[in-house]
Protein backbone atom coordinates (compact mmCIF):
# COMPACT_ATOMS: atom_id res chain seq x y z
CA UNK A 1 0.00 0.00 0.00
CA UNK A 2 1.33 3.58 -0.51
CA UNK A 3 1.98 5.88 2.31
CA UNK A 4 -1.57 7.89 0.89
CA UNK A 5 -3.59 4.69 0.88
CA UNK A 6 -2.51 3.74 4.44
CA UNK A 7 -4.11 7.53 5.28
CA UNK A 8 -7.31 7.15 3.57
CA UNK A 9 -7.45 3.57 5.49
CA UNK A 10 -6.84 5.47 8.61
CA UNK A 11 -9.76 7.53 8.11
CA UNK A 12 -11.91 4.72 7.03
CA UNK A 13 -11.19 2.94 10.49
CA UNK A 14 -11.75 5.82 12.87
CA UNK A 15 -14.79 6.34 10.90
CA UNK A 16 -16.35 3.52 12.23
CA UNK A 17 -14.74 3.41 15.33
CA UNK A 18 -16.63 7.02 15.67
CA UNK A 19 -19.83 5.22 14.76
CA UNK A 20 -20.24 2.60 17.75
CA UNK A 21 -19.07 1.46 21.03
CA UNK A 22 -17.08 -1.08 19.59
CA UNK A 23 -13.74 -1.45 20.86
CA UNK A 24 -10.84 -0.02 18.34
CA UNK A 25 -8.46 -2.87 18.47
CA UNK A 26 -11.95 -5.21 17.29
CA UNK A 27 -12.62 -3.14 14.06
CA UNK A 28 -8.59 -2.79 13.11
CA UNK A 29 -8.93 -6.82 13.43
CA UNK A 30 -12.03 -6.59 11.21
CA UNK A 31 -10.61 -4.31 9.03
CA UNK A 32 -7.71 -6.08 8.33
CA UNK A 33 -9.65 -9.62 8.15
CA UNK A 34 -11.51 -7.14 5.13
CA UNK A 35 -8.42 -6.38 3.39
CA UNK A 36 -6.02 -9.47 3.03
CA UNK A 37 -3.87 -7.38 0.69
CA UNK A 38 -2.65 -4.97 3.40
CA UNK A 39 0.83 -6.51 4.45
CA UNK A 40 2.32 -6.51 7.36
CA UNK A 41 4.09 -3.03 7.06
CA UNK A 42 0.58 -1.48 5.96
CA UNK A 43 -1.17 -2.81 9.08
CA UNK A 44 1.73 -1.55 11.46
CA UNK A 45 1.67 1.93 10.02
CA UNK A 46 -2.03 1.53 9.65
CA UNK A 47 -2.95 0.68 13.53
CA UNK A 48 0.13 3.23 14.61
CA UNK A 49 -1.23 6.00 12.66
CA UNK A 50 -4.94 5.26 13.88
CA UNK A 51 -3.27 5.06 17.67
CA UNK A 52 -1.92 8.44 17.44
CA UNK A 53 -4.79 10.02 16.70
CA UNK A 54 -5.98 8.47 20.00
CA UNK A 55 -2.78 9.18 22.29
CA UNK A 56 -2.44 13.00 20.34
CA UNK A 57 -6.36 13.27 20.14
CA UNK A 58 -6.70 16.37 22.53
CA UNK A 59 -3.97 18.05 20.33
CA UNK A 60 -5.77 16.99 16.93
CA UNK A 61 -9.29 18.36 18.03
CA UNK A 62 -7.92 21.75 19.43
CA UNK A 63 -6.11 22.68 16.28
CA UNK A 64 -9.01 21.63 13.93
CA UNK A 65 -11.57 23.84 16.57
CA UNK A 66 -8.89 26.67 16.39
CA UNK A 67 -9.51 26.55 12.72
CA UNK A 68 -13.03 26.61 12.93
CA UNK A 69 -13.29 22.80 11.73
CA UNK A 70 -15.32 19.93 13.31
CA UNK A 71 -13.14 18.71 15.77
CA UNK A 72 -14.92 15.32 15.36
CA UNK A 73 -14.15 14.73 11.92
CA UNK A 74 -11.88 11.95 11.53
CA UNK A 75 -10.55 13.19 8.28
CA UNK A 76 -10.08 16.91 9.53
CA UNK A 77 -8.06 15.36 12.57
CA UNK A 78 -5.95 13.69 10.29
CA UNK A 79 -4.99 16.45 8.06
CA UNK A 80 -4.21 18.35 11.60
CA UNK A 81 -1.92 15.67 12.79
CA UNK A 82 0.12 15.61 9.43
CA UNK A 83 0.12 19.60 9.42
CA UNK A 84 1.14 19.06 12.85
CA UNK A 85 4.04 16.28 12.65
CA UNK A 86 4.62 16.40 8.84
CA UNK A 87 3.47 19.37 6.96
CA UNK A 88 5.39 18.44 3.74
CA UNK A 89 3.20 15.53 3.32
CA UNK A 90 -0.20 16.89 3.48
CA UNK A 91 -0.47 17.72 -0.48
CA UNK A 92 1.56 14.57 -1.24
CA UNK A 93 -1.35 12.33 0.93
CA UNK A 94 -4.24 13.93 -0.26
CA UNK A 95 -3.57 14.39 -3.90
CA UNK A 96 -6.71 12.10 -5.06
CA UNK A 97 -4.58 9.76 -6.83
CA UNK A 98 -4.48 5.31 -6.73
CA UNK A 99 -6.07 4.56 -3.47
CA UNK A 100 -5.44 7.50 -1.49
CA UNK A 101 -8.07 9.80 0.51
CA UNK A 102 -9.83 12.79 -2.08
CA UNK A 103 -7.94 16.00 -2.27
CA UNK A 104 -8.61 19.05 -0.13
CA UNK A 105 -11.09 20.81 -0.44
CA UNK A 106 -10.42 24.91 -0.38
CA UNK A 107 -12.22 24.79 3.62
CA UNK A 108 -10.28 21.94 3.92
CA UNK A 109 -7.07 23.82 2.67
CA UNK A 110 -7.35 26.82 5.00
CA UNK A 111 -7.79 24.34 7.77
CA UNK A 112 -4.24 23.00 7.00
CA UNK A 113 -3.14 27.07 6.70
CA UNK A 114 -4.60 28.29 9.91
CA UNK A 115 -2.97 24.57 11.71
CA UNK A 116 0.60 25.22 10.62
CA UNK A 117 0.35 28.47 12.27
CA UNK A 118 -0.53 27.40 15.65
CA UNK A 119 1.66 27.78 18.42
CA UNK A 120 0.62 24.62 20.11
CA UNK A 121 2.47 26.41 23.43
CA UNK A 122 -0.75 28.22 23.50
CA UNK A 123 -3.09 25.17 23.92
CA UNK A 124 -4.95 24.68 26.56
CA UNK A 125 -3.82 22.47 29.95
CA UNK A 126 -6.36 19.72 28.87
CA UNK A 127 -4.11 19.34 25.85
CA UNK A 128 -0.92 18.38 27.33
CA UNK A 129 -2.15 15.49 29.57
CA UNK A 130 -4.33 14.35 26.50
CA UNK A 131 -7.97 14.66 28.31
CA UNK A 132 -10.96 15.24 26.85
CA UNK A 133 -11.69 19.02 27.82
CA UNK A 134 -15.38 18.05 29.42
CA UNK A 135 -13.23 15.53 31.86
CA UNK A 136 -10.17 17.68 32.79
CA UNK A 137 -12.06 19.51 35.16
CA UNK A 138 -12.96 16.12 37.01
CA UNK A 139 -9.03 15.52 37.25
CA UNK A 140 -7.62 18.51 38.73
CA UNK A 141 -10.68 18.39 41.38
CA UNK A 142 -9.32 15.56 42.26
CA UNK A 143 -5.45 15.63 41.60
CA UNK A 144 -4.81 18.99 41.64
CA UNK A 145 -1.03 19.99 41.29
CA UNK A 146 -0.58 16.53 40.20
CA UNK A 147 -3.66 16.39 37.47
CA UNK A 148 -0.25 16.96 34.57
CA UNK A 149 1.79 13.78 35.73
CA UNK A 150 -0.95 11.13 36.17
CA UNK A 151 -2.85 12.41 32.97
CA UNK A 152 0.96 11.72 31.40
CA UNK A 153 0.99 8.80 32.53
CA UNK A 154 -2.21 7.59 31.52
CA UNK A 155 -1.18 8.36 27.91
CA UNK A 156 1.73 6.07 27.99
CA UNK A 157 1.99 2.78 27.14
CA UNK A 158 0.95 -0.15 29.25
CA UNK A 159 3.36 -2.75 30.17
CA UNK A 160 2.54 -6.30 29.63
CA UNK A 161 1.57 -7.99 32.92
CA UNK A 162 1.17 -11.89 32.83
CA UNK A 163 -0.81 -13.91 36.09
CA UNK A 164 1.35 -17.12 37.02
CA UNK A 165 -1.23 -20.08 37.83
CA UNK A 166 -0.56 -21.75 41.04
CA UNK A 167 -2.32 -24.98 39.71
CA UNK A 168 0.34 -25.07 37.12
CA UNK A 169 3.89 -24.11 38.27
CA UNK A 170 5.09 -21.33 40.53
CA UNK A 171 6.40 -18.03 39.43
CA UNK A 172 10.25 -19.37 39.52
CA UNK A 173 9.51 -22.33 36.88
CA UNK A 174 6.84 -19.93 35.30
CA UNK A 175 9.34 -17.74 34.21
CA UNK A 176 12.50 -20.37 33.32
CA UNK A 177 9.54 -21.87 30.24
CA UNK A 178 8.99 -18.31 29.44
CA UNK A 179 12.63 -17.63 28.68
CA UNK A 180 13.30 -20.99 27.22
CA UNK A 181 10.38 -19.86 24.94
CA UNK A 182 12.20 -16.77 23.94
CA UNK A 183 10.17 -14.53 25.89
CA UNK A 184 11.86 -12.55 28.71
CA UNK A 185 9.70 -11.37 32.13
CA UNK A 186 10.75 -10.29 35.38
CA UNK A 187 8.45 -10.62 38.73
CA UNK A 188 6.26 -7.58 38.86
CA UNK A 189 6.56 -5.46 41.57
CA UNK A 190 3.69 -5.87 44.06
CA UNK A 191 1.44 -9.06 43.20
CA UNK A 192 3.72 -12.16 44.34
CA UNK A 193 1.85 -14.47 41.55
CA UNK A 194 2.66 -11.96 38.29
CA UNK A 195 5.36 -11.58 35.68
CA UNK A 196 6.08 -8.51 33.21
CA UNK A 197 7.11 -8.07 30.43
CA UNK A 198 7.33 -5.35 27.31
CA UNK A 199 6.90 -7.28 24.22
CA UNK A 200 3.20 -7.92 22.94
CA UNK A 201 1.95 -10.74 20.56
CA UNK A 202 -0.11 -14.00 20.31
CA UNK A 203 1.00 -15.74 24.08
CA UNK A 204 -0.61 -18.62 22.55
CA UNK A 205 2.29 -19.60 20.57
CA UNK A 206 4.48 -19.83 23.72
CA UNK A 207 4.57 -23.23 25.41
CA UNK A 208 4.35 -21.44 28.88
CA UNK A 209 0.62 -20.33 27.81
CA UNK A 210 -0.19 -24.19 26.11
CA UNK A 211 0.91 -25.51 29.19
CA UNK A 212 -1.19 -23.32 31.55
CA UNK A 213 1.55 -21.77 33.47
CA UNK A 214 0.54 -18.10 32.72
CA UNK A 215 -2.75 -15.78 32.01
CA UNK A 216 -2.50 -12.43 30.70
CA UNK A 217 -3.79 -10.10 33.90
CA UNK A 218 -3.08 -6.79 34.54
CA UNK A 219 -1.15 -6.37 37.70
CA UNK A 220 -4.17 -4.30 39.46
CA UNK A 221 -6.21 -7.13 39.13
CA UNK A 222 -3.80 -9.26 40.31
CA UNK A 223 -4.08 -7.43 43.49
CA UNK A 224 -7.71 -6.87 43.42
CA UNK A 225 -8.46 -11.03 43.64
CA UNK A 226 -6.36 -10.84 46.16
CA UNK A 227 -8.55 -8.57 47.94
CA UNK A 228 -11.25 -11.80 47.88
CA UNK A 229 -9.09 -13.68 49.94
CA UNK A 230 -10.77 -16.76 48.05
CA UNK A 231 -9.88 -19.77 50.95
CA UNK A 232 -10.84 -23.32 50.54
CA UNK A 233 -14.36 -24.37 51.50
CA UNK A 234 -15.79 -21.09 50.52
CA UNK A 235 -18.94 -19.78 48.63
CA UNK A 236 -17.00 -17.06 46.23
CA UNK A 237 -19.44 -15.22 43.49
CA UNK A 238 -18.02 -13.14 40.66
CA UNK A 239 -20.55 -11.16 40.09
CA UNK A 240 -19.71 -9.12 36.94
CA UNK A 241 -17.25 -11.61 35.65
CA UNK A 242 -17.28 -11.41 31.83
CA UNK A 243 -14.77 -13.85 30.22
CA UNK A 244 -13.65 -15.11 33.84
CA UNK A 245 -10.51 -14.27 34.20
CA UNK A 246 -10.76 -12.90 37.73
CA UNK A 247 -12.91 -16.33 38.45
CA UNK A 248 -10.12 -18.43 36.99
CA UNK A 249 -7.33 -16.58 39.30
CA UNK A 250 -9.76 -16.96 42.43
CA UNK A 251 -9.83 -20.73 41.74
CA UNK A 252 -6.05 -20.96 41.43
CA UNK A 253 -6.05 -18.67 44.94
CA UNK A 254 -7.99 -21.32 47.29
CA UNK A 255 -6.18 -24.71 45.05
CA UNK A 256 -9.73 -25.77 43.51
CA UNK A 257 -11.08 -25.64 46.89
CA UNK A 258 -13.60 -23.02 46.80
CA UNK A 259 -16.99 -22.99 45.19
CA UNK A 260 -16.97 -20.36 42.64
CA UNK A 261 -20.09 -19.25 40.61
CA UNK A 262 -18.89 -16.70 37.79
CA UNK A 263 -22.20 -14.53 36.60
CA UNK A 264 -22.36 -12.08 33.92
CA UNK A 265 -25.23 -10.84 31.77
CA UNK A 266 -23.75 -11.58 28.45
CA UNK A 267 -23.75 -15.80 27.89
CA UNK A 268 -21.63 -14.74 25.23
CA UNK A 269 -18.68 -13.69 27.57
CA UNK A 270 -18.65 -16.21 29.58
CA UNK A 271 -18.85 -19.13 27.01
CA UNK A 272 -14.93 -18.06 26.92
CA UNK A 273 -14.29 -18.99 30.10
CA UNK A 274 -14.61 -23.43 29.68
CA UNK A 275 -11.94 -23.21 27.31
CA UNK A 276 -9.81 -21.05 29.90
CA UNK A 277 -10.06 -23.22 32.50
CA UNK A 278 -9.51 -26.20 31.16
CA UNK A 279 -5.76 -24.77 29.89
CA UNK A 280 -5.00 -23.67 33.17
CA UNK A 281 -6.61 -26.65 35.19
CA UNK A 282 -9.15 -24.94 37.21
CA UNK A 283 -11.98 -26.96 38.70
CA UNK A 284 -15.72 -26.24 40.29
CA UNK A 285 -15.65 -22.62 38.31
CA UNK A 286 -19.90 -22.81 37.41
CA UNK A 287 -21.12 -20.26 34.77
CA UNK A 288 -24.20 -18.16 35.25
CA UNK A 289 -25.93 -15.83 33.17
CA UNK A 290 -27.90 -13.30 35.45
CA UNK A 291 -30.44 -10.62 34.82
CA UNK A 292 -28.95 -7.23 34.88
CA UNK A 293 -31.25 -5.91 37.63
CA UNK A 294 -31.70 -8.49 40.07
CA UNK A 295 -29.88 -11.17 41.30
CA UNK A 296 -31.08 -14.68 40.98
CA UNK A 297 -33.19 -16.49 43.89
CA UNK A 298 -30.27 -18.95 44.07
CA UNK A 299 -27.95 -16.76 45.26
CA UNK A 300 -29.47 -14.96 48.05
CA UNK A 301 -27.67 -15.19 51.37
CA UNK A 302 -25.63 -17.63 49.17
CA UNK A 303 -22.07 -16.12 49.56
CA UNK A 304 -19.18 -15.62 51.41
CA UNK A 305 -17.62 -13.86 49.13
CA UNK A 306 -18.85 -11.25 46.17
CA UNK A 307 -16.82 -9.37 43.80
CA UNK A 308 -17.92 -6.89 41.97
CA UNK A 309 -15.53 -5.66 39.36
CA UNK A 310 -18.62 -2.86 38.23
CA UNK A 311 -18.87 -1.59 34.41
CA UNK A 312 -17.51 1.90 35.16
CA UNK A 313 -15.66 4.46 32.71
CA UNK A 314 -12.28 2.67 32.41
CA UNK A 315 -10.48 5.97 32.78
CA UNK A 316 -7.73 3.51 34.89
CA UNK A 317 -7.41 1.49 31.50
CA UNK A 318 -6.43 4.50 28.91
CA UNK A 319 -2.64 3.76 28.34
CA UNK A 320 -3.85 0.24 26.93
CA UNK A 321 -7.76 1.60 25.76
CA UNK A 322 -6.85 4.88 24.74
CA UNK A 323 -9.55 5.29 22.29
CA UNK A 324 -12.06 5.08 25.30
CA UNK A 325 -11.02 8.32 26.56
CA UNK A 326 -13.13 9.75 23.56
CA UNK A 327 -16.25 7.25 24.09
CA UNK A 328 -16.34 9.51 28.10
CA UNK A 329 -18.22 11.83 29.07
CA UNK A 330 -19.60 13.22 32.67
CA UNK A 331 -22.83 12.32 31.81
CA UNK A 332 -21.74 8.64 30.60
CA UNK A 333 -19.66 8.76 34.10
CA UNK A 334 -23.03 9.52 36.06
CA UNK A 335 -24.63 7.05 34.52
CA UNK A 336 -21.95 4.36 35.53
CA UNK A 337 -22.40 5.59 38.91
CA UNK A 338 -25.67 4.72 39.32
CA UNK A 339 -25.54 1.41 37.84
CA UNK A 340 -22.28 1.04 40.40
CA UNK A 341 -24.75 1.52 43.56
CA UNK A 342 -27.79 -0.59 41.99
CA UNK A 343 -24.56 -3.43 41.85
CA UNK A 344 -23.94 -2.83 45.16
CA UNK A 345 -27.40 -3.21 46.51
CA UNK A 346 -27.70 -6.38 44.77
CA UNK A 347 -24.51 -7.65 46.58
CA UNK A 348 -25.66 -7.07 49.79
CA UNK A 349 -29.10 -9.66 48.99
CA UNK A 350 -26.69 -12.39 48.25
CA UNK A 351 -24.44 -11.92 51.33
CA UNK A 352 -24.22 -14.50 54.22
CA UNK A 353 -24.02 -12.91 57.57
CA UNK A 354 -20.31 -12.14 58.10
CA UNK A 355 -19.33 -11.81 54.45
CA UNK A 356 -17.25 -9.59 52.52
CA UNK A 357 -18.10 -8.08 49.58
CA UNK A 358 -14.98 -6.78 47.52
CA UNK A 359 -15.82 -3.79 45.00
CA UNK A 360 -13.63 -2.66 42.44
CA UNK A 361 -13.37 -0.62 39.68
CA UNK A 362 -10.67 0.40 36.82
CA UNK A 363 -11.29 3.80 37.35
CA UNK A 364 -9.12 6.24 39.00
CA UNK A 365 -12.11 8.85 39.63
CA UNK A 366 -13.20 8.88 43.09
CA UNK A 367 -17.19 9.29 41.96
CA UNK A 368 -16.74 5.83 40.96
CA UNK A 369 -14.71 4.53 43.93
CA UNK A 370 -14.59 5.83 46.86
CA UNK A 371 -17.48 7.95 46.66
CA UNK A 372 -19.73 4.77 45.47
CA UNK A 373 -18.47 3.11 48.91
CA UNK A 374 -19.15 5.50 51.34
CA UNK A 375 -22.62 5.70 49.84
CA UNK A 376 -23.30 2.31 50.63
CA UNK A 377 -22.39 2.21 54.53
CA UNK A 378 -23.99 5.01 54.24
CA UNK A 379 -27.14 3.24 52.82
CA UNK A 380 -26.08 -0.26 55.13
CA UNK A 381 -25.42 0.63 58.70
CA UNK A 382 -24.92 -3.10 59.48
CA UNK A 383 -21.87 -3.01 56.57
CA UNK A 384 -18.59 -1.82 57.77
CA UNK A 385 -15.00 -1.44 55.71
CA UNK A 386 -12.56 -3.92 56.05
CA UNK A 387 -8.79 -1.96 56.18
CA UNK A 388 -7.21 -4.03 53.17
CA UNK A 389 -4.37 -4.29 55.27
CA UNK A 390 -5.88 -6.67 57.12
CA UNK A 391 -5.75 -8.88 54.19
CA UNK A 392 -2.78 -8.00 51.75
CA UNK A 393 -0.75 -7.01 54.91
CA UNK A 394 1.14 -4.06 56.40
CA UNK A 395 4.26 -4.49 54.18
CA UNK A 396 2.66 -4.41 51.08
CA UNK A 397 0.01 -1.97 51.74
CA UNK A 398 3.19 0.48 52.83
CA UNK A 399 5.16 -0.21 49.82
CA UNK A 400 1.83 0.44 47.84
CA UNK A 401 1.43 3.44 49.50
CA UNK A 402 -2.57 3.32 50.12
CA UNK A 403 -4.35 2.99 53.36
CA UNK A 404 -8.00 1.30 54.46
CA UNK A 405 -8.89 1.02 50.41
CA UNK A 406 -6.79 0.06 47.18
CA UNK A 407 -5.86 3.31 45.61
CA UNK A 408 -3.67 2.66 42.44
CA UNK A 409 -2.84 4.59 39.18
CA UNK A 410 -0.29 4.53 36.83
CA UNK A 411 1.54 7.43 37.93
CA UNK A 412 2.34 5.97 41.20
CA UNK A 413 2.23 2.06 40.53
CA UNK A 414 3.07 1.56 36.72
CA UNK A 415 -0.05 -0.46 36.26
CA UNK A 416 -3.89 0.27 35.62
CA UNK A 417 -5.56 2.71 37.62
CA UNK A 418 -7.86 0.55 39.63
CA UNK A 419 -9.92 0.97 43.36
CA UNK A 420 -10.67 -1.26 45.58
CA UNK A 421 -12.48 -1.67 49.41
CA UNK A 422 -13.52 -4.29 51.35
CA UNK A 423 -17.18 -4.24 52.92
CA UNK A 424 -17.90 -6.85 55.68
CA UNK A 425 -21.45 -7.44 56.76
CA UNK A 426 -21.39 -7.70 61.01
CA UNK A 427 -22.77 -11.01 62.35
Amino acid sequence: MTPAARTAATIDILTEISRGDAPADAILADWFRGHRFAGSGDRRAIREAVYADFRTGALRRWAVQAAEGDQENPRLRVIAGLTLDAPGEVDSQFDGAGYGPPPLSVEEQGLSETVGKLDVATAPEHVGGNCPADLYPLFVDQWGAESADELTALNQTAPVDLRVNALRATREEAQARLAADGYDAEPTTYSPSGLRGTVRGNFQQLGAYRAGMIDPQDESSQLVTMLVDAAPGLRVLDYCAGAGGKALALAAASGNQAEIVACDVSRSRLSHMEPRAARLGVEGVRSLAVPADQAPEELKNWADRVLIDAPCSGTGTWRRSPDMRWRTSPETIAVYTREQDKLLDTAATMLRAGGRIIYAVCSVLESEGRARVEAFLARYPDFQRLPIADILGPELIARLGCDEDLVLTPKRHNMDGMYGAVLTRRP
